[in-house]
């Protein structure tokens, strides 16, 4: 409910580990809300440009991953001016995300997106 996922189609870029807990709840935000589970091969998701690229193509409106990924990521989609418009919630997760980079994400990006700080289930627990 608190992610508002049946505002509109999940198209979630899929991300993390088989093994690790966050696919669970990935697999669980999509299936339950009717969404496509867009999954990235492993090389893809540390190249920024390849990573734009399957947001753009796939139309991706979702995206959850660790701050560590994410800030960089976003770094470079402000430096380019990239098209981020089929998205419509940006999650940080897994670890934490300074308030620093959480409110340039806000700045940035805010206005465009939802943008959700939500820690990490093992942190949080």
């Amino acid at each position: 409910r608190e992610y508002r996922l049946d505002r509109f189609p999940v198209r979630l870029l899929q991300l993390a580990s088989f093994s690790f807990d966050v696919f669970v709840g990935d697999i669980a935000r999509t299936l339950y809300n009717g969404g496509t589970m867009v999954i990235v091969p492993k090389d893809d998701r540390i190249d920024p440009a390849r990573l734009h690229g399957w947001i753009q193509e796939q139309q991706i409106t979702v995206f959850e991953s660790t701050p560590a990924l994410i800030v960089p990521f976003m770094e470079h989609v402000a430096q380019h001016a990239l098209d981020m418009s089929s998205m419509e919630l940006l999650i940080t997760s897994s670890d934490s995300c300074s308030v620093g980079d959480y409110r340039v994400l806000q700045e940035r990006f805010g206005s465009q997106f939802r943008i959700i700080n939500s820690y990490g289930v093992t942190e949080a627990a």
